[in-house]
């Protein structure tokens, strides 16, 4: 990488640079008694609250910071519908009926982000031009080609793209194939969730911001979530804090594994150049482990993302001069245009890479686990969960009800997380050849 290239580059998300002003709020400085207290104030969180609100449900939502603070306001801003299990593979670990049911919410997850954004006029910068996900090489061929016939048996409408059609649609030779998906785009996701917030204010939801959770307690049949300075008193709790879950409840914390993704932007290319460069505007994501991705802004700034450390917020410049070293190679003609802004969101890994929805205790449910998928996937899940609880049947669900499972050896995660990176790595080099 050339030296000096993070020179005078902001660590302010460009996100943050361009989004439109947060709604107005303040922090709950006294106690308050609701139907439903929702903790945290990310795309899950605050489509659950506003689908309460509409129902005419008294919802409380409390954030630590203010709406969209954690991954949700800090992830690639790329709308992917669909879960990342196949059907069948949901079929075959939740049974047909349930199987069925969950792959729906996943597909229809983009049409629900472009409904929120029509219904409630929220100003979000999308783009709905297809999403392409992209293989590095043979071996990963056949896995996207059974995709397909899934979902196009289904009634979707993607197909299969060979490698000339994914450089052309690109810009650059650097896959061997592509999912193509026409339904999905991109947009800020900050101000996707600050108008989600906003949203939810409107239909009555009460929304504290710099309120984190530090306390929650049974009392009687409700349950007291405290923050420092208040309190709400509510006969259910849905915890929906993603990869930024606190000891609130330590077998919720340590049963995802948080890892960093890394965002850098440019300043906007010439027309010239974005005309060769994802010349239809498509969104890119690449099925590699350590997976890569790419889209344009509406103002034509180029983003590049990738993986970045294994735990905190701390962005570390190696991992950074990484994934600006692969966006060089792959496309050269961006290295003559500076980085202008650099970023980090926290990703909520489970296992399995699946979302996962527990009833902690009675009344007391958390909504976990979304694996780099949430900029669609979790408004999808906050509105399928909301729907449940509605209609008083947690069990009957869309999302099926598990026990919370910590993650063995959770405290010795990072020594063993950077080990398994570097096997991904191998296992990548080894896939795209």
């Amino acid at each position: 990488m050339a030296t000096g290239m993070l020179d005078g580059a902001s660590r302010i998300s460009l996100w943050e640079a361009t989004a439109v002003p947060a709604p107005d709020t303040m922090a709950l400085d006294r106690d308050v008694s609701v139907d439903v207290g929702v903790i945290g104030g990310g795309f899950c969180g605050l489509s659950f609250g506003l689908r309460m609100a509409e129902a005419g449900i008294s919802t409380a939502i409390l954030e630590a910071q203010g709406p969209g603070f954690g991954g949700s306001g800090r992830n690639g801003g790329q709308v992917i519908t669909c879960f990342k299990d196949n059907p069948e593979d949901l079929i075959a670990a939740y049974g047909k009926e349930r199987g069925e049911r969950m792959s729906m919410v996943g597909a229809g997850a983009a049409d629900l982000v472009q409904d929120l954004i029509t219904r409630y006029q929220i100003d979000c910068a999308y783009r709905k031009n297809g999403v392409l996900i992209c293989v590095p090489g043979k071996r990963g061929m056949p896995a996207i080609e059974e995709r397909a016939r899934q979902w196009q048996a289904r009634g979707l409408d993607v197909r299969v793209l060979n490698r000339a059609e994914t450089a052309d649609l690109i810009g650059a030779d650097l896959y061997e194939g592509a999912y193509h998906v026409p339904n999905g785009g991109g947009l800020n996701p900050l101000s996707f969730a600050r108008g989600l917030a906003r949203a939810a204010i409107s239909q009555g939801a009460q929304l504290y911001t710099n309120s984190p959770a530090i306390k929650i307690d049974r009392e009687g049949q409700a349950w007291r979530v405290k923050t420092p300075k208040g309190s709400v008193l509510a006969n259910r709790v849905v915890i929906a804090t993603g990869a930024y879950t606190t000891d609130l409840i330590p077998s919720l914390r340590r049963s995802v594994m948080p890892v960093q993704s890394i965002q850098v932007a440019t300043d906007p290319l010439p027309e010239e150049l974005r005309r060769r460069i994802l010349p239809q505007g498509h969104v890119v994501a690449d099925t590699r482990r350590l997976l890569l991705y790419f889209r344009f802004n509406e103002r034509g700034s180029f983003v590049f993302g990738g993986r970045g450390s294994l735990g905190g917020e701390q962005i570390v410049d190696r991992h950074v001069e990484a994934v600006i070293d692969v966006m060089h190679r792959s496309f050269p003609e961006t290295r003559d245009f500076p980085i202008r802004h650099v970023w980090a969101g926290q990703v909520d890994l489970t296992p399995e890479r699946r979302v996962r929805l527990h009833e902690v205790a009675p009344g007391l449910i958390s909504i976990i686990g979304f694996s780099g998928r949430g900029v669609a996937i979790a408004p999808a899940v906050g509105k399928a969960v909301a729907e449940v609880v509605i209609a008083d049947d947690l069990q009957g669900g869309v999302i099926p009800v598990q026990p919370i499972r910590p993650v063995p050896f959770h405290s010795f995660r990072l020594p063993a997380m950077a080990i398994a990176a570097q096997w991904f790595r191998l296992l990548d080099k080894i896939d795209a050849q």
